[in-house]
């Protein structure tokens, strides 16, 4: 099938191999770039959030992890329906299991049927933001965030120019923010006491990073 999940779980979980996995990323983008059709009939735009509940958890992901953080930002902040973003726009402060259960046009209508208004699926996305865009990773060799990764990805798209966030760890807040300053990044990291993280940028190892607070201005590419 031509659809954004059939592209996004292969990808995610390794199942794509190696001679076929530029034309497969090829076909994902693609899912994203055009304009697509709902059930229904309503024509969206690109960059618009085209997964049900399992593909919604993984779909920026895998875009990340195949190397397009262009296309997971641009997902991310679409703003028509259906996106992350469109609910926002319509009063929400929780993650609907429908994108459009209440707008300001049609009130509740009758899309809150069988509706969750706190949906993990479709909030997964925060997830992304943790691990991607912030980039606080765990180190699976070192339980409990006694050692992590930083990894943050800087939006190659423009759409955003700064981000900010914390984990509580069983040591203490991690934090990790990155702000664009022309040609520059600048990121702010604090790293717990008894821990250590290892700092990565664009793939490439930076630093390792003792507990206190760090601030570092880098080449954004």
């Amino acid at each position: 099938m031509d659809i954004q999940t059939s592209y996004a779980l292969p990808l995610q979980f390794g199942l794509v191999d190696k001679f076929h996995r530029k034309e497969f990323i090829a076909n994902f983008r693609n899912t994203l770039t055009r304009n697509n059709v709902t059930d229904s009939g309503i024509e969206c735009e690109p960059y618009s959030l085209m997964t049900g509940f399992i593909g919604t958890a993984w779909i920026n992901q895998a875009l990340s992890s195949s190397g397009n953080s262009y296309d997971a930002y641009k997902l991310l902040t679409q703003e028509e329906y259906p996106s992350w973003i469109y609910p926002i726009n319509q009063g929400a402060t929780t993650v609907w299991e429908r994108l459009n259960s209440y707008t300001h046009k049609d009130g509740f209508g009758s899309n809150n049927s069988m509706n969750s208004f706190n949906h993990y699926s479709f909030g997964a996305i925060g997830a992304w933001l943790i691990n991607n865009s912030i980039g606080i990773t765990r180190d699976e060799e070192a339980p409990g965030f006694r050692h992590f990764y930083l990894c943050p990805e800087v939006d190659p798209s423009n759409s955003i120019s700064y981000a900010s966030g914390y984990f509580e760890s069983p040591y203490g807040r991690i934090e990790s923010s990155w702000t664009k300053d022309g040609d520059n990044v600048k990121c702010h990291f604090m790293v717990p006491a008894n821990t250590s993280a290892t700092l990565i940028i664009n793939g490439k190892k930076i630093a390792e990073l003792l507990p206190g607070r760090h601030n570092l201005s880098l080449p954004i590419k």
